[in-house]
Parts: structure tokens; sequence; C-alpha cells
């Protein structure tokens, strides 16, 4: 599969419209989980959707919104994708990488590096295929701020 300045399969225009159609499946997907639009999130994710989460393997649209839907009633989280990039893409599907931040009102701020696949499904949209999470970091839930002194012991 060419990668996005390779591919000599679509025209250019081909090729960005993909693109963006691809970041909005994205986009759409946390928009949808952070506001508790289940619905359009689960729109942006394909029937054979893969997608690892907290150690379980989701299959489909109802496996992983059942998964989403047992979060706290009082955690709110809001998803921060960055530095998106279609790393290889033809005709029928795509891979992008991004950046993601996870902020979470009850328990810290950890930040994931994702993997997406996409595919072209029937009718003409692009789901998310697989999404493959790596938590980068995150912060303890003493630190106040990354700059700030740490506490004196004693």
């Amino acid at each position: 599969m060419p990668t996005f300045l390779e591919n000599a399969v679509m025209s250019p225009s081909e090729s960005h419209a993909q693109v963006t159609a691809c970041h909005q499946s994205v986009l759409l997907f946390y928009h949808g989980l952070d506001r508790g639009d289940y619905s359009l999130a689960m729109k942006q994710v394909a029937p054979d959707c893969l997608w690892e989460r907290g150690g379980v393997l989701l299959r489909g649209p109802q496996q992983i919104e059942a998964s989403v839907r047992r979060r706290s009633a009082t955690q709110v989280a809001r998803h921060i994708v960055s530095n998106f990039a279609v790393l290889r893409q033809d005709a029928e599907s795509a891979t992008a990488a991004y950046c993601l931040a996870l902020h979470l009102y009850d328990n810290g701020s950890p930040l994931a590096d994702v993997t997406c696949q996409f595919a072209l499904e029937p009718d003409h949209a692009w789901r998310i295929r697989q999404l493959d999470v790596q938590r980068a970091f995150s912060y303890s839930r003493e630190v106040i701020s990354p700059l700030a002194q740490a506490p004196r012991q004693g």
C-alpha cells in the first residue's frame, strides 16, 4: 500500500478527500464519546472494528458502546487529537497515526499514542476498522503542574 505522498493510484484531490474523511471520522468518534452521543461515535466504527480497551478485545460497535457506557457517571472526558497523519492509503483503506491526549475530570491526564486503520464501507463512508492505543505516560494525582516544585519531605 503506498504512503500518502507516494499514492499513484488516486488523484491528489481523491487522496486529500480521503485524508479529510478519515480525520473527520476520528474527530467525530471522540466528539461523540466526550459528549455521551454514543450513536454519533458508533457511526464512525466499522461493523468488524477491533479495539483493545482496558486489556479486553472489543469487536464491533455493540461491544465498544457497551464498554464505554460503563464509565463513571461523574467522569468528564475530553479527547484531544493532534499530529494526525495518514501513513498508508489506497482507494479502499488507509492507516493513520495520531497523538491522543485524554483529559479526565476524575483521574489525571494520560497521554496516549493511537494508530488507526480505516476501511471504505459499502455506503461510501470511511469507518474505523481498528484502534491501537498505547498509553505514553500519565501524571500522578499528586502532580499539580509539571512545573511545580516537589513537596518537601520530612
